[in-house]
């Protein structure tokens, strides 16, 4: 019985947690307004901040890396497995990302231009949110 509070207390919470970020501005939408930029700016900011969220994934990742050599009490093979376990996860995720933005999104969005490019700022959203996710777990 108490598994099952904790488990239906966790889905509570994260039901919550959803509702509140869906009431949050993306990532994307906050860095290119399309309200406030025509089509060429729009596309052009998209790109940017999409460069700019990958680059700031890539230097997290890097920099979680380097945290796991620092780690203290670790052998050096443990260190090893973990940079290798931590270098797979990041490139399946990426493959779901790529999957998610390049096959999902389109349809999730609509194919309009109003928004600008979906696959972009999906890709800016993704980013940013994995950034976030590596930077609590590997301080």
């Amino acid at each position: 019985m108490r598994k099952f509070s904790c488990f239906a207390a966790a889905l509570l919470l994260s039901t919550i947690a959803s509702h509140a970020l869906a009431d949050d501005p993306r990532p994307s939408a906050l860095a290119c307004d399309a309200k406030k930029l025509g089509a060429r700016e729009l596309a052009d900011c998209l790109r940017a901040a999409s460069d700019k969220a990958d680059k700031a994934l890539s230097d997290t990742v890097a920099a979680a890396i380097k945290s796991i050599d620092a780690r203290a009490g670790l052998l050096s093979g443990q260190k090893g497995r973990w940079k290798r376990s931590l270098n797979e996860a990041e490139s399946q995720w990426l493959a779901w990302r790529d999957s998610e933005c390049q096959d999902v999104a389109p349809f999730e969005d609509g194919l309009g231009l109003k928004a600008g490019d979906p696959r972009l700022s999906c890709m800016i959203d993704q980013d940013t949110r994995r950034t976030a996710d590596l930077k609590s777990r590997y301080p």
